[in-house]
């Protein structure tokens, strides 16, 4: 009876500690009307850096990378592991690269998304293991309008599907052994998904082009009807809003929706599968990233038909339930209007790749809640002091940022080629935000922490404040400039006078600072240490980054 009682003991003790364990993961939780990052139990946003496709190729090649991005002010880092590298045999896995990578990214206290090149990365298969790439009949290829093959694998391939399912799930299965400490809190399967052309031409997709438009997808528009993507819905009412038919039938148009659809139903569904049998053995979130449409006359193939640009997002809606999100790589300079694109209450911003632009980085954590924002190339910033200046505010402000996303009392401002002026909204309260006309240096943002206060961070700007009633007049009562030591404010001037235009407005010019850098991009004290002799090689440069104000009001009666 003991016996027994004892293995029932350690029965259940191994369930609440399994469970424990399971809470402890990295997830994502609807709060209100936002979508939070957890890490160990608290709201994290990654600010992170992608690395270069080949810099994780190596663990000796990175070595001194990591410690580079911690010094910027990273807390999270994006790095790929490759299919090829992975599992060079079949069969055959080798996990030295993931397991230095995380040994790595712990060393320097960053966590880490994971972007697995496998069947895709660019719409191309060169990431793929040469087994993979010999075996052309079991790897069936896409096959073009005019008939030939290159090495792009099918999304029709079942073979291809099942092998790249397989090594996912020995990756998340090796992360699960390795990473106790949750180091990994993101997963990337397959990279800018899609084909270079309307169609794949393989008899297998011809058939299925010719099939009935699958019953889940049709149901997914019916419910989703009133926030479907502009383009989706304006397809499917112009097609009479069919419950059954071809994808012809349902969706054909001049811009080739039928094909484009068609396709990325089937990738979605291919990545799906990988991501729900890798969720099987480590349920972290899961996201693919997209190649956007560059302009919207762009037919299907021009950009990569079958990923989850914006006007298919809904497609991996419905068919990819394991997908948490959608991601957009930002290249382009309509920023605003493409995060306006993908942040959707389904479908929280997480940029994965960017431009390395500290502006954008602010727009996008206080206009649009984002998870994440990350450049490309990440090591090329290493030695721009104005974006690591601007990371180093950002941290600065990292505790209000994480309070106060979600709640409509911190908006994002950022200068556009055309743009002078930005109106933001607090309720009844106006923020004005005026641009130099002579440059497009402007940004930040803005948090009401009171009725009548604000923590104003930003660069290059002029701002006011008023009411929605014009009548009402809203004056500056006082202005601090300052900074914060944790979570405590601390003043080090009070601004008034001409710093203010005689309390007329806020004149966000920056923080103005020497850094002392040496030829490698180091950071060095500009003043030595008493055992610390000076650093001949070390450049003094004036460096001017955003600035934190903290601003009271008051209603003129």
């Amino acid at each position: 009876m003991k016996k027994l009682i004892l293995l029932t003991s350690l029965f259940f003790t191994a369930i609440l500690f399994n469970n424990l364990n399971a809470q402890e993961l990295p997830q994502l939780k609807k709060e209100g009307n936002i979508t939070r990052l957890y890490v160990d139990g608290k709201p994290f946003i990654m600010v992170a850096g992608e690395l270069h496709n080949s810099s994780s190729s190596n663990l000796t090649y990175l070595a001194p990378i990591f410690p580079k991005l911690k010094e910027m002010g990273l807390n999270s880092v994006i790095a790929s592991i490759s299919w090829e590298q992975f599992e060079p045999q079949e069969g055959k896995f080798d996990y030295s690269l993931i397991d230095g990578i995380i040994a790595q990214a712990r060393a320097n206290n960053l966590k880490l998304c994971i972007l697995w090149f496998a069947s895709w990365k660019n719409g191309l298969s060169t990431y793929t293991p040469l087994w993979v790439k010999k075996d052309t009949k079991r790897f069936f290829k896409l096959k073009q309008s005019n008939g030939s093959i290159g090495e792009v694998i099918s999304s029709f391939c079942k073979e291809a599907q099942m092998a790249d399912a397989k090594a996912y799930v020995q990756l998340m299965k090796r992360i699960k052994e390795v990473d106790n400490e949750h180091t990994v809190v993101m997963m990337q399967p397959e990279n800018e998904v899609g084909a270079f052309q309307d169609m794949d031409y393989n008899k297998q997709a011809l058939d299925l082009f010719k099939s009935q438009v699958p019953e889940t997808l049709i149901r997914y528009l019916q419910k989703n009807t009133n926030n479907l993507s502009p383009e989706m819905k304006s397809v499917w009412q112009k097609n009479g809003s069919k419950t059954k038919g071809t994808w012809s039938e349902v969706f054909a148009d001049d811009m080739k929706s039928a094909q484009n659809f068609f396709m990325t139903w089937q990738y979605a569904s291919y990545i799906n599968e990988v991501a729900r049998l890798g969720k099987q053995e480590l349920n972290l979130p899961m996201y693919v990233n997209a190649w956007l449409v560059q302009n919207p006359t762009e037919l299907p193939g021009s950009y990569p038909n079958g990923g989850p640009v914006s006007r298919a997002m809904d497609i991996y809606k419905a068919a990819a339930p394991n997908i948490d999100f959608c991601a957009p790589d930002i290249y382009a300079p309509n920023y605003k209007e493409i995060l306006a694109m993908y942040h959707r209450s389904d479908n929280p911003l997480f940029i994965p790749e960017s431009t390395i632009d500290q502006a954008r980085a602010f727009y996008a954590y206080a206009e649009h809640n984002a998870i994440c924002f990350s450049p490309f190339g990440i090591e090329d910033a290493y030695t721009n002091l104005a974006y690591r200046q601007a990371i180093s505010v950002i941290n600065e402000l990292m505790h209000y940022i994480i309070k106060y996303q979600g709640t409509g009392k911190m908006h994002g401002f950022m200068r556009t080629k055309n743009s002078t002026r930005d109106t933001l909204t607090f309720g009844d309260d106006r923020v004005y935000v005026e641009y130099n006309k002579w440059d497009n240096t402007g940004y930040g943002l803005v948090i009401q922490t009171a009725p009548d206060e604000y923590i104003i961070a930003g660069i290059t700007a002029r701002i006011t404040f008023g009411k929605k009633d014009p009548s009402k007049v809203i004056r500056l009562g006082h202005v601090f400039e300052g900074n914060f030591e944790g979570e405590k404010w601390v003043t080090t001037r009070m601004l008034n006078g001409d710093e203010t235009w005689q309390n007329d407005c806020v004149l966000i010019t920056g923080r103005k600072a020497m850094i002392a850098q040496t030829l490698d991009g180091q950071i060095v004290p500009p003043q030595p240490g008493p055992n610390q002799p000076a650093l001949e090689s070390a450049k003094s440069t004036e460096v001017q980054t955003p600035a934190i104000y903290k601003v009271i009001t008051y209603e003129m009666k």
